[in-house]
Formats: structure tokens, C-alpha cells, sequence
């Protein structure tokens, strides 16, 4: 009996569950087909008996892959037994093919067990034809799982030479109870070594090994080993090139152990991670400098603009001044308050890049009230424009008011600046119960398909006013951007010939770090 299996995986004869035994029978006599299919099932065998009696139909039934046992008669008439086990050892090369004979002389019998016949059976003494089956067929499902287990180990051995040749590291082996190390040609590649010039003690490596970072490493390996719950080992240390050169290498190691927690063995890898520190160094040296340019900007920069400022206010609201000062004093206002927001905008960005997002002050809120301040600010700079407003519902929450502002200032003025003069601005305000939804809607030409995608990555700009007057360094809409995530909310925009353009936040009124709820 047998489960429908493929070639090399013969069935188990002895269990009557399975499906019958599919049986190719070479025989060109009807009669001893019938006895030697009565002679299996006595014994307790169940087939399924396919009979053909010549070269044509056999090698046509050598295409069934369903067959699992080949019986043949070694005479007939027109097509040799030895034919007949030349086309199935190259057809069906697993199967086992026992001849079932009549006279079959001991040299004969021998000469084709060595072109690939399983057994041989005399058709007199049929008795034998079972326990002959069983053992053919055990042995062949012997065969098929040692050939997949060497095909399994073919293919791991596969693996593991692509992986060593797809990775630069140098992998190790340490037998700790015959006190031996192997390594592989990493060392080489990364470090100078032939295989040949180390030792298998591993007195190279004590060597290489910087003499300031030794001792750790060494403590960090004999602890791992001789601790039963630790199975990883890492390390971060200097190891000597073949040219006398110091590389930084990180070092990782698995200990394997015996039934009784004793370490028996440990296998790892180094890497070569010179320029990646080196890259990582650099990086920090540019953070700090980053750092440092910020204290400077917002210092050193932002006091003097702001007494610019100041100053230039001052004369504005002097009484005495004629119209050409008066003008100048303008300019000189309007142009520190510019640079001021570039200022601003840039050491957002700066802080955006280096990852520490935008900081915020939150505290409690009321946006209707920070909404109409921010309005009427920007309505100062805009005069004879129309901005409307519209609220609904409560909008409270815990926010940074003054990042808020910075926000709605920017999509403002924003919108009055790409609308027609006749064009109104419109900002609405509608709540929900956990979170707020902000807009600010004008009308005029839609923004370009082109830059739609791209228009809250930094540096990106749509066209300036004739006059400059408010010309930006394309940051704005960036770092709107950032303000909005770092509240845990998400800006978007829509913008068409036919609807105009809308900027949408929608703002959650807490943080999820804090409990509670603010209407």
C-alpha cells in the first residue's frame, strides 16, 4: 500500500489504508501476469497492475510518473530484458526494477544487477517476489531521503558560500574544547591575512588586537563563555592591518552549548566598520557645528533685526518725519521684519533637518481667539483686503499658541498674496470632539499639477510678486509642515481652476501623552 507520492519517496507496504501499489509489469504472457498478481495480493500486497508487453507501449508507460515499482520478464520476443532496463534507468532512474524470470543463469542475473537492477525473482519460486518488493522498495525510499538530505545539504552549503561571498566580513569558527579557531578568507579581503599566515590557536588575533582594547575584549569573551545564559557576544575594538594600520571592527559572536550549559563551541563575525565610525564622527561634527550656527543666528543675528526693527518703528511714528524719511523708515521696517521670518524659518529648518523637529510650548488654547489675533496682524499688511471668518463648534486643546500663529500666518498670508486684490481670503474653523479642522481658502489660479506634489518639501516656491516685497527663501509651507506633525496632526491641500485653493490641518486637541479631554 501507498500514498500517491513522487519519484524517490517509495511507499510503506505494510499499512492496508493506503492507496494500491502502481505496478509497471513488463510480462508478454497474460497468464503469469495473473500469477504474479495473485502472488501479491496472498501476501498481502494491494496493486495496481499496468501490463505491457512491448518496447513501445513500455516506453511509453515510463512517462506515467505515477508508477512505483517496475517488474520485468527478461525474454520477450523482440525486446531484450537488458533494453528494457537501459530505458528505465534513464527515464525513471529512482525506480526499482526487479526482474521477475523464468531460467536466468547466475552470471546473467549478476551482470544486471550491475547495470542498475534492484533484484531478480525466478517466476518458480514467486515466493520470493514480496519480501524482494519490500526490501527494493525500502531501499529506494532510503535512497530518495538520503539524496534529499544531500540536496538540502548541497543547497545550504550553496547559501552559505554566497553569503560569505556577498558580505566582506571575516567569519569565524572557535572550537572552545579543542582550543581552535578557523576563519575564512574575510581577513584577507578586509584586513591583509591569508588564511595560511594565522594560526589555529589564535595567537594572531591576541596580537592584532590593540593593546588598550585587549583586556575588555578578552574579559567580555570569557564571560560570555562561562556564563550559561548568555549565547551573544559583542564587541567594538581596534584590530591591526597586515600594513600595520589600526581598522575599528565590530565583532559578534553566537556560543553554542551542550546539554549541560557548557560552551562547546562559538561562531561569529568581524567587520570592518573604519569608515563607518569615520562617517558617523563627521556627522556628529556637523551636528555640533549645526548646533552652534543656531546659538549664533538666534543670538547674535535675531537682537540686532530686532532693533532694527524697533528703531525703524520708532520713526515711523515720529511726527516730524517728511514723506522721503518717512518711506525709508517703511523700507527699513518691512526689510528687518523679513529677514527676521527668514531667520526664524531657517533655524526651523535647521532644527527640522537634524532631528529634533520642531520644539513646542504647549498649553491651553483658544484658537478662535488666536485665530482672529493672527487675522488681524496680517490684515495690517494687507489693507482694503477682505478676510473672512468662519467658526464652529468649541476649539480649545492644548497647543503651542505661538507656533499656531506662525502657521496661520504663513497660509494667510499666503493666500492674499497668489489671490486677485478683489479675491476674499476665507479662514474656517470647525471642531469635533477630539480634534480640530483648520482652513484657509482663496481664490485665483490653481497652484501648478507640477509643484502640487512637492510643495511641503523645503526650498520650494511658487512665483514672486513683481516687486519682491515678500519674497521668501521657500521654507514656509516646509516648516508649516513640521509644526503641524509635531502637534501629531497632517496638513493637505487641494487646488483647482474651479474651487480655488484650500490649505486643511486637521489638529488633535491633545497629545496622546496626556489624559483627559478639552472642550
Amino acid at each position: 500500500m501507498s500514498l500517491p507520492h513522487t519519484e524517490g519517496s517509495p511507499p510503506d507496504v505494510g499499512n492496508r489504508t493506503r492507496p494500491p501499489l502502481r505496478v509497471l509489469l513488463l510480462e508478454d504472457d497474460p497468464l503469469d501476469a495473473e500469477l504474479i498478481q495473485a502472488r501479491l495480493e496472498r501476501d498481502g500486497l494491494s496493486v495496481a497492475l499496468s501490463r505491457v508487453d512491448s518496447d513501445g507501449s513500455f516506453t511509453q508507460a515510463l512517462a506515467d510518473h505515477g508508477h512505483e515499482l517496475i517488474l520485468a520478464d527478461y525474454n520477450i520476443p523482440g525486446f531484450g530484458g537488458t533494453r528494457a532496463l537501459e530505458l528505465a534507468r534513464h527515464a525513471r532512474p529512482q525506480l526499482p526494477f526487479i526482474f521477475v524470470s523464468g531460467a536466468l543463469g547466475e552470471e546473467r542475473a549478476i551482470e544486471l544487477m550491475k547495470l542498475g537492477a534492484t533484484d531478480y525473482v525466478l517466476k518458480e519460486r514467486l515466493e520470493r517476489l514480496v519480501p524482494s518488493v519490500q526490501r527494493a522498495l525500502r531501499e529506494a525510499r532510503e535512497s530518495a531521503e538520503r539524496l534529499q538530505a544531500e540536496q538540502r545539504l548541497r543547497e545550504s552549503e550553496e547559501r552559505y558560500r554566497l553569503a560569505m561571498r556577498a558580505t566582506r566580513d571575516s567569519l569565524w569558527d572557535w572550537d572552545l574544547r579543542a582550543g581552535r579557531i578557523s576563519r575564512n578568507d574575510g581577513l584577507k579581503e578586509q584586513f591583509g591575512y591569508g588564511v595560511r599566515e594565522l594560526d589555529a590557536a589564535g595567537e594572531w588575533w591576541l596580537k592584532a588586537v590593540h593593546p588598550e582594547d585587549l583586556g575588555r575584549v578578552l574579559h567580555g569573551l570569557q564571560t560570555a563563555v562561562q556564563s550559561p545564559g548568555v549565547d551573544r557576544w559583542e564587541d567594538e575594538y581596534r584590530l591591526r592591518r597586515k600594513d600595520g594600520s589600526y581598522a575599528t571592527v565590530s565583532d559578534h559572536g553566537f556560543v553554542v552549548r551542550d546539554e549541560n550549559g557548557q560552551a562547546t563551541r562559538m561562531v561569529g563575525a568581524t567587520q570592518d566598520v573604519t569608515e563607518r565610525r569615520a562617517a558617523e564622527a563627521e556627522a556628529r561634527q556637523r551636528a555640533e557645528f549645526a548646533q552652534q550656527l543656531i546659538g549664533i543666528v538666534s543670538h547674535d543675528l535675531r537682537n540686532p533685526l530686532g532693533a532694527i526693527s524697533l528703531s525703524a518703528s520708532g520713526l515711523m511714528n515720529h511726527a516730524g518725519l517728511d514723506e522721503r524719511n518717512a518711506f525709508y523708515a517703511r523700507l527699513i521696517f518691512t526689510s528687518a521684519e523679513r529677514a527676521t521670518r527668514m531667520v526664524r524659518d531657517l533655524l526651523d529648518f535647521t532644527r527640522a533637518r537634524l532631528g529634533g523637529g520642531i520644539p513646542l510650548q504647549r498649553r491651553a488654547v483658544d484658537l478662535y481667539a488666536l485665530v482672529r489675533q493672527v487675522l488681524q496682524e496680517v490684515g495690517l499688511n494687507h489693507a482694503g483686503r477682505e478676510i473672512r471668518e468662519h467658526y464652529q463648534d468649541a476649539g480649545r486643546g492644548l497647543w503651542d499658541a505661538d507656533r499656531l500663529a506662525q502657521v496661520l500666518s504663513n497660509l494667510v498670508s499666503n493666500a492674499l498674496q497668489y489671490s486677485p486684490n478683489d479675491g476674499p481670503v476665507t479662514v474656517s474653523v470647525v471642531g469635533e470632539a477630539e480634534a480640530v479642522w483648520l482652513k484657509v481658502h482663496n481664490t485665483g489660479d490653481p497652484i501648478p499639477h507640477g509643484l502640487l506634489g512637492r510643495l511641503f518639501e523645503p526650498l520650494q516656491r511658487g512665483e514672486e510678486s513683481p516687486d519682491n516685497s515678500r519674497r521668501s527663501i521657500g521654507l514656509g509651507l516646509y516648516i508649516v509642515d513640521q509644526i503641524v506633525r509635531a502637534h501629531g496632526g497632517t496638513v493637505g491641500v487641494r487646488s483647482s481652476a474651479e474651487e480655488g485653493t484650500t490649505f486643511q490641518i486637521h489638529l488633535p486637541r491633545m497629545p496622546p501623552s496626556v489624559p483627559g479631554r478639552e472642550g
